[in-house]
């Protein structure tokens, strides 16, 4: 029978050496492998505000009364260019820890408020609306770890409540809350890693407002467009 020959202790150190510097230098390429861009993770906190201006175009508005039994009342509105502001919040889900395709995605909430003039109605709206979001991050790098240029679109259902004044009219003042949906399309301008501006275009269409007085019942349903400059920072 042949003999076994053992190694020498000398090659035993040196292989056991080998393997941890081969551990220790497989670490760090895991870790970017893990991490979209390898030190780019495109994941934040946010807040921001943004003011704008809103239009509403002609909308139809049905008026029924008690007064003509079945009989219907049809018109259309629109209402004068209104000044708009508001605040949002909202989370990108791509952290390190997380798999590189969820930088696209994100949720914010945003609150809204914007005038609503009628020429012969003055009134004020708010709006809280919960938003999903789509992004494409371009020009990441070691600094601007969430993208320099960043589209994006945001969609989601809002509520909106709508206060007018009808002393105009011989009323009061009356506050509608109605259902709506919302959908923006925009892009972010990072002027340093945290800081963040852009312009956005927004629709809203909203089922209402609706008012009853003394058995009349107006309602209309609003297609609303908004420009918006927003300013954000990013944690």
């Amino acid at each position: 029978m042949g003999k076994i020959t053992k190694q020498p202790k000398g090659e035993r150190i040196m292989i056991k050496r080998l393997v941890v510097i081969f551990c220790i230098l497989l670490v760090p390429t895991i870790a970017a492998a893990q991490t979209p861009g390898g030190t780019t993770n495109y994941g934040d906190f946010w807040v921001g505000g943004q003011l704008g201006v809103v239009f509403t175009p002609n909308t139809d508005v049905t008026i029924t009364s008690p007064f003509f039994p079945g009989l219907q009342l049809r018109d259309s509105i629109r209402t004068d260019p209104g000044f708009s502001a508001g605040a949002i919040a909202g989370y990108n889900f791509c952290m390190p820890y997380r798999q590189p395709w969820e930088r696209y995605f994100g949720v914010a909430l945003d609150f809204q408020w914007n005038q609503f003039n009628h020429p012969e109605l003055k009134g004020n709206q708010f709006a809280l609306t919960l938003l999903g979001r789509l992004q494409y991050p371009f020009m990441g790098d070691e600094r601007f770890t969430r993208g320099r240029v960043v589209p994006f679109l945001m969609f989601g259902p809002s509520v909106v409540w709508t206060n007018s004044d009808f002393s105009n009219w011989g009323g009061n003042t009356k506050t509608s809350t109605d259902f709506g949906l919302v959908a923006e399309v925009g892009v972010e301008f990072f002027i340093f890693p945290q800081l963040s501006i852009g312009p956005s275009f927004r629709y809203r269409h909203v089922w209402g407002p609706t008012y009853e007085d003394q058995g009349v019942k107006v309602d209309s349903a609003l297609n609303q467009f908004m420009i918006l400059g927003r300013l954000a920072w990013h944690f």
